[in-house]
């Protein structure tokens, strides 16, 4: 949080108030301290992609979905902050693991369409290229949804869909000491626009959040750095709501450098500045 400059924001008043960010996982710990308040809505998709009727309560099959819920939307805990955009809501729906994986995190993403949410964090991804999100993920931009994805932690010369597609803000993970973290994929692609993935890294290494059942504990992953950047974009469409996908993408790239050392082929634009995507708004 302090690496991204994002206090600075929260000085001036922001903490994503009045932007809902969808948030396809696991699920989430609804109760969680951090988290108590965060989750608007709430939905499951069963092993082949329908989802569960009544809808359940807030519940995480794992632990993964607590962690990144908590980086976007934690809520202060006895002056411990956990997430960047603690005022913003959450659509968090259970969407992994099992089951047939494209039909259910299909599902989840027309879910986060119809509630008309303004971000989509996904940390989760299929290994290589595949084109079943291709379509869905064009309509999320034209209805004004960011599309923040996690690019994969298989190293460089790889990546995973969607967030290896042009139209996708594709995030990377980058450690304490600015550096792309070695399981961070990275990949060239044949193409004209967008021929290089991540476009951006964000801190991914030892990140701190929420657990299950009311803790905290540290992950790694750029599943920890992807949902950064999705509350960063809460923040800053709290600033300016009526501001486009490709305007708001564009002032985060532009905030990015790259610390010496990093390459472009690993890191993207480099590590996005809070206060510089603002200013760039």
């Amino acid at each position: 949080i302090e690496r991204l400059g994002v206090p600075a924001l929260w000085d001036r008043g922001l903490t994503g108030s009045g932007v809902l960010v969808a948030h396809l996982d696991t699920g989430v710990d609804g109760g969680h301290p951090a988290l108590k308040g965060a989750v608007a809505h709430f939905a499951e998709f069963d092993m082949m992609g329908r989802p569960a009727r009544p809808a359940p309560k807030p519940r995480d099959s794992d632990e993964h979905g607590t962690h990144t819920a908590g980086t976007i939307a934690g809520r202060p805990v006895g002056g411990r902050h956990v997430g960047v955009a603690p005022g913003c809501a959450l659509a968090s729906a259970l969407v992994i693991e099992g089951g047939d994986a494209v039909a259910r995190v299909l599902g989840g993403m027309d879910w986060a369409l119809g509630l008309g949410a303004r971000v989509l964090s996904l940390s989760l991804g299929f290994r290589g290229w595949w084109p079943d999100f291709l379509a869905v993920t064009r309509v999320l931009r034209r209805k004004g949804i960011v599309p923040v994805f996690a690019v994969g932690n298989e190293y460089a010369g790889s990546s995973r869909s969607p967030g290896n597609y042009p139209e996708a803000l594709s995030v990377g993970a980058c450690d304490e000491e600015d550096r792309v973290a070695p399981f961070s994929s990275s990949q060239r692609f044949d193409r004209k626009r967008d021929p290089v993935v991540p476009d951006l890294v964000a801190p991914g290494t030892s990140v701190v959040s929420a657990r299950p059942g009311g803790g905290y504990q540290e992950m790694d992953g750029t599943s920890m750095a992807t949902p950064h950047v999705a509350g960063l974009a809460a923040l800053l469409l709290e600033a300016h709501p009526k501001a486009t996908v490709a305007r708001l993408e564009k002032a985060i790239l532009e905030s990015c450098s790259r610390p010496r050392g990093m390459s472009a082929e690993r890191g993207g634009r480099g590590i996005p500045s809070a206060v510089k995507a603002l200013e760039a708004l």
